[in-house]
């Protein structure tokens, strides 16, 4: 069931999507960055660095194509809810939308039983 955005929402829904996007792609570089220091100090050989970074570089790809390819009206709202799932955004993060779409988006919260910080 595809969920209706109101035209100004839809620019939020955008927004706040470009925010989780953001956050995936600093996590993932800080990551990188740890495994790099790793094998800088030794404790990781170049193999090792090699392979974990490889790993890490196509695991995150994958994530990153599961949950921002192929982005439209139909799938925005389970695109949010899995951002938040994920703990990605934040219930902060959605201020901009009404109660009742903000209510709706954090539902997933409620299914998954998890609480909603």
């Amino acid at each position: 069931m595809q969920y209706e955005f109101s035209k100004t929402e839809k620019k939020i829904v955008r927004q706040v999507i470009d925010i989780g996007l953001q956050r995936d792609l600093q996590s993932f570089i800080s990551d990188i960055d740890h495994l790099v220091q790793e094998w800088k100090s030794k404790k990781l050989s170049n193999r090792e660095a090699y392979q974990k970074i490889y790993n890490k570089v196509k695991e995150n790809d994958k994530y990153i194509a599961r949950m921002y390819d192929d982005l439209r009206g139909s799938t925005s709202m389970l695109t949010l809810q899995g951002l938040l799932a994920n703990r990605t955004i934040s219930e902060a993060d959605l201020n901009g939308f009404s109660k009742k779409t903000r209510d709706d988006i954090l539902k997933i919260m409620n299914i998954l039983g998890n609480d909603k910080s």
